[in-house]
């Protein structure tokens, strides 16, 4: 049996969007469904469990189950689901708004993806499901791989198109390069940009291969500031894939600034990959394949 998905809802709060992510991931992927309902043990929280059990029961071909847990400490009380459950999947959201009119990254998503186990998938207010055209993935050489595989086994099975975005800053080099401070300024940027491209388009052609997968590709190499460049593709994409970093603790996800800005303040879901996950993406994609009629995300 796969692995399953774990959902964060806040009996409290009024966004449905993770359950509704977490929904359309249960029946794209065939995985088994557990909402973990945390709340304090005070307020009107009944009535907002009823409205998700109701929703639950009514979606046919899910196997799902509501998880009502009281925890003083909502992040705890997830990270704690995730860990009892072996979870395949996580997901939670991102807060509703910050000061400036967008999303932000709330202490209970942190929490979660620093001592996430597996993937971690943070779902942008609002989010109300649509089709899985386009899937894009934030490629770099050190901490990219796993990224690129799981992005694949996603756009593979469900007939998406597949980008792959790398994004070069003219003072030191690739993003999420170790080498932050250093210059590499003696070629230009024209064969520095070739150079990236080659090689992402080679490693991106690998993973096809080891794949067996047969899909609309693309390699998009963009100069600026990483996470405002990775944030102007997530209007466009239906799902960003992005890996931790590569000097992360085993099993653990380590939030740089990129990809916290991106998480928080990011269109379109993001998942998250720690380095050595307890179940990569692309098992629990590949554990079932995608079922007839099925829904993408």
């Amino acid at each position: 049996m796969s692995a399953p998905i774990v959902v964060g809802f806040d009996p409290d709060g009024a966004d449905d969007a993770p359950v509704t992510f977490g929904i359309a991931a249960a029946r794209y992927t065939g995985a088994p469904l557990i909402v973990a309902a945390v709340h304090r043990g005070h307020g009107e929280a009944g009535d907002s469990l009823e409205r998700v059990r109701t929703r639950l029961a009514d979606e046919s071909g899910v196997s799902s189950e509501l998880l009502p847990l009281e925890s003083h400490n909502a992040a705890r009380g997830l990270t704690d689901a995730l860990e009892e459950a072996d979870a395949g999947l996580g997901v939670v959201g991102a807060t509703s708004r910050g000061a400036v009119g967008r999303a932000i990254i709330g202490s209970t998503a942190d929490h979660v993806i620093h001592n996430a186990r597996c993937p971690v998938a943070v779902v942008p207010h609002g989010f109300d499901g649509g089709e899985l055209h386009s899937v894009g993935v934030a490629y770099t050489p050190a901490e990219g791989q796993e990224a690129l595989r799981s992005a694949v086994v996603l756009a593979q099975a469900s007939g998406a198109a597949l980008r792959v975005i790398t994004v070069l800053h003219e003072g030191i080099g690739t993003l999420g390069s170790n080498r932050e401070g250093a210059r590499a300024m003696q070629q230009l940027p024209e064969e520095m940009a070739s150079q990236h491209h080659a090689a992402a388009r080679a490693a991106v052609d690998a993973a096809l291969a080891e794949a067996g997968a047969q899909l609309d590709s693309e390699v998009e190499l963009v100069y600026g500031d990483p996470a405002e460049s990775l944030l102007g593709f997530t209007s466009t994409l239906d799902l960003l894939v992005m890996g931790s970093r590569a000097r992360a603790p085993r099993r653990a996800v380590m939030l740089g600034s990129v990809s916290r800005r991106v998480i928080g303040a990011s269109k379109c879901p993001v998942v998250v990959l720690p380095r050595d996950a307890e179940h990569p993406l692309r098992d629990l994609i590949a554990s079932r394949g995608t079922p007839p009629g099925a829904k993408p995300l």
